[in-house]
């Protein structure tokens, strides 16, 4: 059954225009590892992955341009978003 990933707020709590909505695009590697999204309010366009797992490691991926981020721990840029993973009707 596929999934898809759905935007619930920030990481850091700032307000997140997006939430609610479900990520059609994420590019790892744009803006010098920091990452971008694209995101579509109808779930129909929303990036599908064959299962759970496959959202889950997409979200946690890391960057190959800027694997570490300044404080040492891993880059994973999706991660700045809090998110829900949902099987698609």
């Amino acid at each position: 059954m596929a999934h898809v990933i759905r935007a619930i707020a920030f990481a850091n709590g700032v307000h997140c225009p997006h939430a609610g909505q479900w990520v059609k695009s994420f590019d790892h590697e744009a803006h010098d590892g920091r990452g971008f999204a694209t995101f579509t309010k109808h779930i129909e366009d929303a990036m599908p992955f064959a299962d759970f797992a496959a959202a889950m490691d997409f979200w946690r991926r890391q960057s190959a341009v800027r694997p570490v981020r300044p404080d040492g721990k891993p880059n994973r840029p999706m991660t700045g978003l809090t998110i829900v993973v949902e099987a698609l009707p």
